[in-house]
């Protein structure tokens, strides 16, 4: 009961950017999910690798490459104008969409204005201040600060 697509980093960027403009979320596609209604586990081996660098493997060990036309293909298409707006970006920084993929596995709730996901994280959902270091410290980037502003040793914060 599983299916392996070929979704690639190239389109989880895309998918992002997309929900960011078009729908105000911030949401990608996840590398790995289980569609109740289906009864099926749905699994993206190719999430954490780009296009390019798929393709040179592919190219390399002479892998046939199989062209997609279900999605983005078309010339008006949203997600053809978001490969626009990445190609921008990567003129602006060559590294800019491993940047984008390490940003989606760094998320840091302290600093967005999700108040129900600093909340889950055991943060102050308006402050951001850590009021429960033990969920707090599940989070990527906690840390126990050494002092606050306010002198307290035993506050903490999220870097």
């Amino acid at each position: 009961n599983k299916i392996a697509l070929g979704h690639h980093g190239d389109d989880a960027i895309q998918t992002l950017l997309l929900n960011f403009i078009h729908a105000g979320q911030m949401k990608a596609m996840p590398a790995r999910y289980f569609s109740a209604e289906r009864h099926i586990h749905v699994i993206r081996p190719l999430m954490g690798s780009l296009e390019h660098d798929i393709a040179s493997l592919a190219s390399a060990k002479k892998f046939p490459i199989l062209p997609c036309n279900l999605c983005g293909t078309q010339p008006d298409a949203q997600r053809a104008k978001v490969r626009m707006l990445i190609d921008a970006v990567e003129a602006l920084s060559p590294d800019a969409k491993k940047n984008m993929m390490n940003a989606m596995g760094d998320i840091r709730p302290s600093h967005l204005l999700d108040v129900g996901l600093r909340e889950a994280c055991g943060m102050d959902g308006a402050t951001g201040i850590v009021v429960d270091p033990k969920r707090a410290s599940l989070v990527k980037g906690y840390q126990e600060s050494t002092q606050q502003q306010n002198g307290d040793n035993n506050d903490f914060a999220l870097s």
